[in-house]
């Protein structure tokens, strides 16, 4: 029904856009207007607020976390004899107790209990209430990001399927519409995706995966495995995504400073020796943090990938009774099971219902460096074939074969490659609905991105080949906060990788020079005593 209106209203819109043309050739009208034609329900990823009740009925703010004053630097300063004595004799089990003490206290506050509920009535530090909801429009559309659903994301993603659910009718309600459109982004897609399976997509006309951890998010799955891998690469890569230092002249120093000391083998030697240690060490330590930290999430635990489940299960609950944790292994495994490893089937079901599903995907980062084969293409937290569901990738720094796109030249699916020759989207699970932003990290929602957002809700059919502002693959510049078609001129966005041995050991080479200078001069000509 709403597709039929859609064809109605876009046809009158048209024959008014036609007719004031004659009239007032500047002014803006709703078919132009930024929004959405029914209400988009973008459910966030991590890092809400969260707060808890104190024992005499005030609250507290428990996340994000408030370390003390000083706190990396004194607890480095106090535990630094006991890390020497572990590198020299290589007997960790002290050094491994430390920082569990250290740590675990961190996240008391955020702990669940072993059946994944929440404890002193800890919570999202924003409500939801039907009260709150505004359902006004502006020139006839609904804002892109007006309805923002916010929730625990530590909890069990059915929990919170159920909280989304009541948010949607009173959406609903309120606005007077019988139809939504669900945005998940990151773990707001494991939200999403457990709401369609457990209310069956009731109300949903056009579901959008947006940097979608659904698939597994690889830091996330890799840590739940104790599969931590230092790259020297992929370090001194990280660091030239980083804005170090506000101060633009140290910010180019420090990865100055990284650069001689990768191409030197000094970053080398520092990987081997933490990547020499951990296989025989994390096991006394990863299993009992990730228990009293994020393993401890329901949630988080929807972030691991299908092929490292059972890893990460045996790695996170190694040396303690399962029975214990019987309820809490039930609830994750119900997830996993009926949601992740179901989701590309669920989605194509929904697809063959009317439901317009969709993908949009960042990449141009590497994962981070703390994984083996940090070069992969992504975003710095989900991988780019992850995230899209099946998109083939190269990594970072290099292209698809010639050998390969000549063979998608022979089997016509070519036109899925992107114009930077480094992903291929023909093996996605939906090729024709998977959009590709380039040079866009996993924490950054610009406004840039709404439009696309909108087509992808207001069009009737919409594809990557239905608007030519939206084509499949598209970049977005970071200055100007832009997004536009990918091209020749603006698909080289990795320059900043490209660092030079010579000019990076110049620099370091002034600095020191300056600061012997400095201290030379000050011992001479002291400063005056005040």
């Amino acid at each position: 029904m709403r597709k039929i209106s859609k064809r109605i209203l876009s046809v009158v819109l048209s024959l008014a856009l036609i007719a004031s043309t004659f009239v007032f050739a500047s002014s803006t009208f709703a078919a132009d207007a930024p929004g959405t034609d029914i209400p988009l329900i973008y459910v966030v990823g991590t890092g809400a607020h969260l707060i808890a009740d104190n024992p005499d009925g005030t609250t507290r703010k428990i996340f994000p976390l408030q370390l003390p004053e000083n706190f990396i630097m004194d607890t480095v300063k106090e535990n630094i004899d006991v890390f020497a004595k572990a590198v020299i004799t290589q007997e960790w089990d002290e050094f491994c107790d430390v920082v569990y003490n250290i740590m675990s206290p961190l996240y008391a506050d955020l702990m669940l209990d072993e059946n994944g509920n929440p404890r002193d009535n800890s919570r999202v530090d924003v409500s939801m209430a039907k009260d709150r909801i505004n359902p006004a429009k502006t020139n006839g559309k609904y804002g892109t990001e007006q309805f923002r659903f916010a929730y625990d994301w530590r909890v069990d993603p059915y929990v919170t399927a159920e909280k989304l659910h009541q948010y949607i009718e009173d959406v609903l309600e309120v606005t007077g519409e019988t139809e939504v459109a669900l945005l998940g982004r990151c773990l707001g897609d494991c939200i999403t995706a457990a709401y369609m399976d457990k209310y069956d997509g009731e109300y949903v006309a056009d579901y959008i995966s947006y940097a979608s951890a659904l698939n597994g998010a690889e830091f996330c799955t890799k840590a739940f495995c104790g599969e931590i891998y230092l790259d020297a690469d992929g370090i001194e890569r990280f660091v030239y995504d980083l804005e170090l230092s506000t101060d633009t002249n140290m910010n180019e120093l420090i990865q100055a400073f990284v650069t001689v000391l990768n191409e030197t083998y000094g970053l080398d030697f520092l990987a081997w020796s933490v990547n020499n240690v951990y296989p025989d060490i994390y096991l006394k330590i990863v299993p009992r943090l990730l228990r009293d930290m994020y393993g401890n999430f329901p949630a988080y635990w929807a972030m691991v990938s299908d092929e490292d489940y059972i890893k990460a299960k045996e790695t996170v609950f190694h040396g303690v009774d399962k029975e214990q944790y019987a309820n809490f292994i039930n609830i994750i495994d119900n997830y996993h099971y009926n949601v992740q490893v179901r989701a590309p089937e669920m989605f194509n079901e929904f697809k063959d219902r009317g439901v317009n599903v969709a993908n949009v995907t960042k990449y141009g980062y590497q994962t981070l460096p703390v994984v083996a084969d940090a070069d992969v293409l992504g975003e710095d937290f989900c991988t780019a074939y992850k995230a899209s569901f099946g998109a083939t990738t190269a990594t970072i720094d290099t292209v698809l074969s010639d050998d390969y796109i000549a063979t998608a030249q022979a089997n016509g699916t070519d036109k899925y490659i992107s114009p930077d020759k480094q992903i291929d989207a023909s093996t996605c699970l939906s090729p024709d609905t998977t959009w590709f932003i380039k040079n866009m990290q996993h924490k950054t929602f610009p406004l840039s991105i709404n439009p696309l957002f909108d087509y992808i809700i207001n069009a009737e059919n919409p594809t990557v080949f239905g608007n030519e502002d939206f084509p499949q693959y598209l970049v977005y510049d970071y200055e100007t906060d832009t997004m536009t078609p990918m091209v020749t001129e603006n698909m080289n966005t990795t320059e900043r990788y490209n660092s030079d041995f010579f000019e990076a050991l110049k620099k370091v080479i002034e600095f020191l020079f300056n600061l012997i200078k400095d201290s030379i001069a000050n011992s001479i000509n002291p400063a005056p005593a005040e």
